[in-house]
C-alpha cells in the first residue's frame, strides 16, 4: 500500500517509470516546500525547549527551603550566619530533652517570671538562643523559651499600628524561627502541631489564634527591608512580605521574616524600582514583585492585627512571623533566573548548548533521522522474520504468563494490606490471636485488650488511606487485609476494657458485633461502642481489618465431606474496625430518616451534646459538613417518587415551628430535627472549604454563613459568666445559618465576601447545635457569645409581595371620601341655612 504525500499529493516511493516523472520545475517547488517544512521544525525544536511551555502540564512542584539554604542567604546580605554542623551539634546535644512543661515546672516558671522583668526575660531568652542555658534549671528549656515567646505575645496590643510594646514580640519571634540560631531545629520540633491559617478566621477570632503556630500561604506581590530597632538577639533587619492568599479572599496578608531564601531575596534587586520612606525613624524600601508571583509558604506564630492605611481608608489585616518554610516560583522569570545560577552545573551546560552552531544542529538531526529510519527498517524486518517462524511452530509456552499472573496477585494482596500501618501486628499475631476465638456473644475467648489497641489504631486512620487500600482489594481477602463492612446487626455486647489501658486509648468499651453468616461461616466483628440505640436489624458500614479468615473445604486434609463439614461448622472469620456508620432500620424521626439515606452517620448526633456551646472544631466536620450536604439534597430534590424524596416530603409535612427561645432552653430536643422558625438577616459571608473531601460532602468550594437575629418575645435571658455578673438580653438574641446556595432575594449579584443586608426570612433546616464564638457584647465580660446554628435547606423571603401590605391605601381612600362627604355636607348645610334665613327675612318684610 502506497501512502500519498500531504505535501504536493504524490506518492512517497518515487516513479519506476520515466513517464511518470515530474514536469519541469515541480523538482524545485518539492525542494522549497521541504526547506519550508524543515525551519517549522526547527522552530518548533526550539520552541519545545523553553521550559514555559510544559508548565500548564507539568505545573512547578514546591520547593522546601532548608536551613543550609537560609544560612547562605545570611551570609550574602552581610548578617552573621552559622554553619550547618554547628546547628546539628545542639540538636545532638539537647534532641532528647523533654519539650512540654509539667505542672511543677510551670510553677517553678512562674515563680521565677514573677521575680524579673520583661527585659530581663528578653536577655535570658537571647542568651539561650545564643547557645547559652538559662538561669533557672529546667529540663524543658525549649518549652521555658515559648512560654517566654507567649507571654511577649500577650503583651502586643491588637488591631492598632506598631507599637513600642509589639517590639519584643515581634524581634523574639523573628529571633526564634532564624537558621543562625543554634536552638533553630530544637524550637521546630518543640511546637505543637501546625495548621494551615485562612485570612478571615484570623480577623475574626484573633484571640483564638494568639500565639499559635500557623501556616500562612500566599502569592507574594510587595516586598519590604524595615530596619530593626537595637535588641539583645542580633536582628538589624526583618522583611515584610505582602501576600494575596490563598483562600477565597482578596484582602492582603502580612508576613514577616528574618530571612529570605536567594531565589525570594533576588526579587529585591537594584533593577526593580525601590520606594524609600521613614518610619519611626528607620529607613523602610520596598520593591513590588512582578507578575506571575510566586507563591509563599511561610510558618510562624500569629501575633497582632495590624492596621495600616489604604486607598479605602483604615484597615486590618492579620500579622504572622517566623520562617520561609517552602515557595512555589511559578514560572516568574527573577526567581527561576535565581534558582538556574545556584546551579552551576546546569547553567555551564546551558551555556554549552547555546555555543552549539545552527548548521551542527541541522547535520544531527539529519544523521539522526537517517540512523533512525536504518534501524527501524531492519528491526520491521527481523520482526517479520521471527513473526514467520513462530507461526511454523505449534507450541505454546505460558510460563512467563503463569509468573507474570503470580506475581500480579502478590502485588494486589500487598496493596490491599493494613499490616504496614498497624505496626506490632503482623499476620502471625493476628492468627495467634483469634487462634481460639468463638462467636459467643460476651466471651470470645480473646484478648480483649488486644483488640481494643487494633480498634485503637484504626480509629487513627484517615479516611482516605483505608479507602485507597480497600479499593485495591481485588482477591478474596487473608489476615491483614483490609475488608468492607456494610451489613445488619444480628446482635452486639459490650466488652469492658482493662483499667490500665482505659486512660492511655481513651477508650472504656469495645462493641462484639454478630454479622450474618459468610457462606455459612459466623462473622463477628469487634469496633468502637455502638450508640444506645443500636438495636438488631440496624445497619452498620465501615472499613475494617481481617483478623481471621474461613479455610474452603478443599484445604481440608480430611478425605470425608461429612468430617470437612464439621471442621467448617467450628471455623470463625473475626473482623476489627474502629467507627462504624450507623444507619437504624427504624429512625426516631422523619429527619433522622433523611439523613440516614443522605448518607449522614447518625451515631454521631450523640456526640453534639458534647459539643454545646463550644466552638466549632475539628471534632465537628465529621457531621456537620455531611449535614450540609444533606440539607442542599432538600432543596435541590425535585417531585419524584424515590425513597429519599417521599422522606423529604414526609419531614417537610412534619415540620415543627419553633421560637429561637426553645431552642436556648432545650437543645439537646432539637438536635437532628427538621425546624423551621422566622428570622432577620443581617450579614452574609462566603466560607471557602479547603478539604477535597469536605467539598465532596457538601458539593460545593464554599458555602454561606448567614449571621441573622431572632425574636425572644417576652422572655429575658440571663447569660452566666464566670467570675461575673450575668448578661442580660432581650427582645431579640442572634440565630447562625449555613446554607450552601443563596436564593436571589439574598445575593448581591456581585462576587462578595461579605454581604450586609437586612430581609426577613423564613428558615427551613436540621438544627446542628449551640455553637460559641467571641463577641463584641460578651468580650468586656470574658465570656462567650453562643447561638443556635441551623443547617438551611429551605429559605424564603417574607417580606409581603404587596405594594401596600398595611392598607393604607385603602385606609387613605376611605379618609379621603369621608373628607370629601364632610365638605358636601358643609356645603349643603349652608346652602340650606341661607335659603331659610332670605325667607325669614322676607316673612318680616
Amino acid at each position: 500500500m502506497r501512502i500519498p504525500s500531504e505535501l504536493h499529493g504524490e506518492s512517497l516511493y518515487g516513479r519506476k517509470t520515466a513517464q511518470h516523472r515530474s514536469p519541469p520545475g515541480q523538482s524545485w517547488r518539492r525542494v522549497i516546500r521541504l526547506t519550508i517544512v524543515l525551519v517549522l521544525v526547527l522552530l518548533l525544536m526550539r520552541q519545545a525547549a523553553r521550559p514555559g511551555v510544559y508548565q500548564l502540564l507539568f505545573p512547578e512542584s514546591e520547593r522546601r527551603v532548608t536551613a543550609t539554604d537560609l544560612a547562605v542567604d545570611l551570609q550574602t546580605t552581610g548578617s552573621s550566619a552559622i554553619s550547618t554542623s554547628i546547628v546539628d551539634s545542639s540538636i545532638s546535644a539537647d534532641s532528647l530533652r523533654p519539650t512540654v512543661m509539667t505542672s511543677q515546672q510551670r510553677a517553678e516558671f512562674d515563680a521565677w517570671t514573677a521575680e524579673r522583668s520583661n527585659e530581663q526575660l528578653i536577655a535570658g531568652l537571647a542568651e539561650w538562643l545564643s547557645g547559652n542555658e538559662f538561669s533557672m534549671e529546667t529540663e524543658a528549656p525549649a518549652a521555658v523559651a515559648m512560654a517566654i515567646q507567649q507571654k511577649l505575645l500577650s503583651a502586643a496590643k491588637d488591631g492598632t499600628v506598631w507599637r513600642a510594646s509589639d517590639g519584643p514580640a515581634l524581634l523574639a519571634t523573628l529571633a526564634m524561627h532564624r537558621p543562625a540560631c543554634s536552638r533553630f531545629e530544637i524550637l521546630r520540633r518543640a511546637r505543637s502541631s501546625v495548621s494551615e491559617a485562612s485570612l478571615l478566621p484570623l480577623l475574626q477570632q484573633p484571640e483564638v489564634y494568639l500565639g499559635q503556630s500557623l501556616i500562612a500561604r500566599g502569592e507574594l506581590v510587595r516586598i519590604e527591608r524595615v530596619v530593626a530597632t537595637e535588641n539583645l538577639f542580633g536582628i538589624d533587619h526583618y522583611w515584610n512580605l505582602w501576600l494575596l492568599p490563598a483562600d477565597a479572599s482578596r484582602r492582603p496578608w502580612m508576613v514577616i521574616a528574618s530571612d529570605l531564601p536567594p531565589a525570594i531575596a533576588a526579587l529585591t534587586d537594584s533593577s526593580l524600582p525601590a520606594n524609600t520612606s521613614e518610619q519611626t525613624g528607620a529607613a523602610k524600601q520596598s520593591w513590588p514583585v512582578p507578575s506571575p508571583h510566586p507563591t509563599i509558604e511561610l510558618q510562624g506564630e500569629f501575633i497582632k492585627r495590624l492596621s495600616y492605611q489604604s486607598e479605602a481608608g483604615a484597615e486590618l489585616t492579620p500579622v504572622v512571623a517566623g520562617h520561609i518554610a517552602a515557595f512555589i516560583p511559578n514560572d516568574n522569570p527573577t526567581v527561576a533566573a535565581a534558582i538556574q545560577n545556584n546551579q552551576p552545573q546546569t547553567n555551564q551546560q546551558q551555556a554549552i548548548d547555546d555555543d552549539i552552531p545552527l548548521w551542527w544542529i541541522v547535520a544531527g538531526s539529519v544523521v539522526a533521522g537517517l540512523s533512525f529510519s536504518l534501524w527501524v527498517m531492519w528491526r520491521t524486518a527481523m520482526l517479520n522474520q521471527q513473526l514467520r517462524q513462530r507461526r511454523a511452530q505449534r507450541d505454546v509456552h505460558l510460563s512467563l504468563l503463569f509468573v507474570m499472573l503470580s506475581l500480579a496477585g502478590v502485588n494486589t494482596v500487598a496493596a490491599q494490606s493494613l499490616t504496614d500501618l498497624l505496626p506490632g501486628y503482623d499476620q502471625a499475631r493476628m492468627e495467634q490471636l483469634t487462634a481460639n476465638g468463638e462467636a459467643v456473644l460476651g466471651s470470645p475467648n480473646i484478648n480483649v485488650d488486644e483488640l481494643a489497641k487494633i480498634v485503637f489504631r484504626i480509629t487513627r486512620l484517615s479516611d482516605t488511606i483505608l479507602h485507597e487500600r480497600l479499593a485495591q482489594s481485588a482477591s478474596p481477602p487473608i489476615v491483614g487485609d483490609a475488608v468492607k463492612i456494610d451489613a445488619e446487626i444480628v446482635g452486639h455486647e459490650s466488652l469492658t476494657v482493662s483499667s490500665d489501658l482505659q486512660e492511655y486509648l481513651n477508650l472504656d468499651r469495645v462493641e462484639m458485633i454478630q454479622l450474618p453468616p459468610l457462606d455459612g461461616v459466623p462473622h463477628v466483628l469487634f469496633a468502637e461502642t455502638l450508640p444506645d440505640d443500636a438495636a438488631a436489624g440496624d445497619r452498620i458500614s465501615g472499613t475494617a481489618v481481617r483478623l481471621r479468615v474461613a479455610s474452603s473445604p478443599e484445604q481440608d486434609d480430611e478425605p470425608t465431606s461429612e468430617e470437612n463439614t464439621n471442621d467448617r461448622d467450628g471455623q470463625l472469620i473475626v473482623d476489627v474496625s474502629g467507627r462504624l456508620k450507623w444507619t437504624p432500620a427504624q429512625p426516631a424521626s422523619p429527619a433522622a430518616e433523611v439523613l440516614a439515606l443522605a448518607g449522614v452517620d447518625l451515631s454521631r448526633l450523640a456526640d453534639m451534646n458534647a459539643l454545646d456551646r463550644q466552638p466549632l472544631s475539628e471534632a465537628d466536620s465529621p457531621l456537620f459538613f455531611p449535614m450540609i450536604g444533606a440539607a442542599a439534597q432538600v432543596a435541590a430534590t425535585t417531585k419524584n417518587n424515590d425513597r429519599l424524596a417521599v422522606a423529604i416530603k414526609e419531614m417537610r409535612a412534619a415540620t415543627t415551628y419553633v421560637a429561637p427561645v426553645d431552642l436556648l432552653q432545650n437543645p439537646a430536643a432539637f438536635i437532628g430535627q427538621w425546624i423551621r422558625l422566622d428570622v432577620e438577616t443581617v450579614r452574609i459571608t462566603r466560607v471557602a472549604v479547603q478539604s477535597k473531601q469536605r467539598r465532596q460532602e457538601i458539593g460545593g468550594d464554599f458555602y454561606y454563613e448567614i449571621d441573622a437575629i431572632g425574636d425572644l418575645g417576652n422572655v429575658q435571658l440571663q447569660i452566666e459568666v464566670p467570675g461575673g455578673e450575668p448578661v442580660t438580653m432581650e427582645d431579640r438574641y442572634p440565630v447562625t445559618i449555613v446554607t450552601t446556595d443563596l436564593p436571589k432575594f439574598l445575593s448581591s449579584g456581585a462576587d462578595q465576601l461579605v454581604i450586609t443586608k437586612r430581609v426577613v426570612i423564613r428558615v427551613e433546616g436540621f438544627f446542628y447545635r449551640l455553637w460559641g464564638y467571641e463577641s463584641d457584647l460578651m468580650q468586656p465580660h470574658g465570656g462567650k457569645q453562643f447561638a443556635p446554628l441551623i443547617i438551611a435547606g429551605v429559605l424564603e423571603d417574607r417580606w409581603p409581595s404587596s405594594a401596600d401590605p398595611m392598607g393604607v391605601q385603602i385606609i387613605g381612600k376611605i379618609a379621603a371620601g369621608g373628607v370629601l362627604l364632610a365638605i358636601a355636607g358643609v356645603i349643603v348645610f349652608n346652602l340650606v341655612t341661607r335659603r331659610g334665613d332670605c325667607e325669614s327675612r322676607k316673612l318680616r318684610k
